[in-house]
């Protein structure tokens, strides 16, 4: 079964939390056990001292231990001075044979069953003889202390002392502070439970809206936003779906427009075309040269505009195979001057180049998409300079880049169509325009050309009084 995100994290928060609260408890349990213990033994040795304190102060009235030899009772008085029951008698060996073992773990042993007094040459005056050496099987920790008197060690108390609480009050405490921890951490983990549940729903609110938002654009809503509520990492994924959810809008009006102008386009050459044929084929037109001529023309229009459009196709998409070579800009724009300078003569326009010829400015550009870029710079300067006009080609190096610069002289470009000129299908004047032949995509191109060289382009007013086209491209230092 494959789980679901929100499966996979509501499972990994509680599984992290519930671990974490079973080895907080595990470790508490310990550390709990194991500091009352010792709290518990420190208690003990201070009684054991204190015993001792009482005993010195015996041996010094008695300057012996007959005393306790001989009344044992003494030392059950002593050991309930220090609040500790005297130990039971010994059980007789009838009645053990007569009792039956039990079973499990014996029951913790008091205070004055684990008490041992020594003379000072450590012999055993009186307690349970098994106590007073420690053997390899023992368990639990002897400790010893001194008995002093007239400055001088005159007997000993050992006390073997374990992990295990010998009182039933303790233990009862100790009892009821696990089953509180063990409480607590039950709650701990159906808090942890509600936490992890209200979270993870929390965190997975903004994807469902981003599944639902990238449906909706998988069928053609392209108006569809996210509402973003935060400013974390999912806030930020939901700004940068509007971000794309805008930009697909826009392409998708752009797209609309784009076939509405190409049918445009296309269908008035078309239709003329269509009118011109019918008339001389019903006879109303004699099929004279000139009108030959201008069905000519219209048909050279029609294949500019289609060969455009093709240019623009390769440009945009991936299959525009671009060579990277070292090419010498410098020659290049003065291949691509001679070539224009014959045709701008034709309408008297004077052509003047402001370089150094030869001086070489080297970058890195596939030579053939190059020329075909200049040349369409300065085949749209021809088309629309005003005869007996003028164009200027300057180049020349900045810092670390290549700047050219072509500009014509009159007609001027209005402020409001400067931002437009590399859009598709946009004219200044549509109908000077497409009667200078111009289809409105050969700026197009000629900027996706300079992108696709690492280069760029912009539009300006020209100081000649035309339009000026910048291009800049990064400078080969080395050849």
């Amino acid at each position: 079964m494959r789980l679901n995100i929100f499966s996979k994290l509501f499972l990994a928060m509680l599984l992290a939390t519930i671990v974490v609260v079973l080895v907080m408890v595990v470790f508490m349990n310990w550390s709990f056990r194991n500091g009352f213990a010792n709290y518990h033994n420190a208690e003990e040795l201070n009684k054991v001292q204190e015993l001792a304190g009482k005993l010195s102060q015996e041996f010094a009235a008695h300057r012996n231990w007959d005393f306790i030899r001989d009344t044992p009772q003494q030392w059950g008085q002593l050991l309930a001075s220090i609040g500790e029951f005297p130990p039971p008698p010994p059980p007789s060996s009838e009645f053990t044979r007569m009792k039956p073992p039990e079973r499990g773990k014996p029951p913790p042993r008091p205070l004055s069953v684990r008490l041992n007094l020594l003379d000072a040459d450590q012999q055993l005056i009186i307690g349970n003889p098994s106590h007073v050496a420690s053997h390899p099987g023992d368990k639990g920790i002897l400790t010893t202390i001194a008995i002093h008197a007239s400055g001088k060690v005159v007997g000993w108390l050992s006390v073997r002392q374990g992990g295990r609480i010998p009182n039933d009050l303790a233990g009862t405490f100790l009892s009821q502070q696990l089953r509180n921890l063990y409480l607590i951490a039950l709650f701990a983990a159906g808090l942890s439970f509600l936490l992890a549940l209200v979270l993870v729903r929390h965190l997975l609110r903004p994807v469902h809206s981003l599944t639902q938002g990238a449906q909706a654009l998988t069928t053609g809503k392209f108006d569809t936003r996210i509402v973003v509520s935060a400013q974390d990492e999912l806030g930020r994924l939901a700004q940068a779906f509007n971000t794309l959810a805008e930009a697909l809008q826009r392409n998708a009006i752009l797209r609309q427009q784009w076939v509405a102008d190409i049918s445009h386009e296309l269908r008035t050459p078309l239709a003329i075309l269509r009118s011109e044929i019918e008339a001389l084929l019903d006879g109303i037109r004699e099929p004279t040269s000139a009108r030959l001529q201008s069905l000519l023309v219209d048909t050279l229009a029609m294949g500019k505009l289609v060969e455009d459009l093709h240019q623009l196709a390769l440009s945009d998409s991936a299959e525009m195979t671009l060579s990277s070579e070292p090419v010498n800009l410098t020659a290049v724009l003065t291949e691509v001057a001679l070539g224009a300078e014959a045709r701008l003569q034709e309408k008297h326009i004077r052509l003047t180049t402001r370089f150094e010829r030869k001086q070489p400015l080297w970058i890195r550009a596939d030579m053939e998409r190059l020329y075909q870029l200049f040349a369409n710079l300065l085949s749209n300067s021809y088309r629309y300079t005003h005869a007996s006009g003028q164009v200027e080609i300057l180049a020349k190096r900045q810092d670390d880049r290549v700047v050219v610069s072509i500009q014509d002289s009159a007609p001027g470009v209005p402020d409001a169509a400067l931002p437009h000129l590399f859009e598709r299908l946009f004219r200044v004047d549509k109908s000077r325009s497409r009667a200078l032949g111009g289809s409105g995509l050969g700026l197009s191109i000629c900027k996706n050309y300079v992108e696709a060289l690492g280069g760029t382009i912009r539009a300006a007013h020209s100081p000649l009084g035309g339009l000026l086209i910048e291009v800049t491209f990064p400078i080969l230092k080395q050849v």
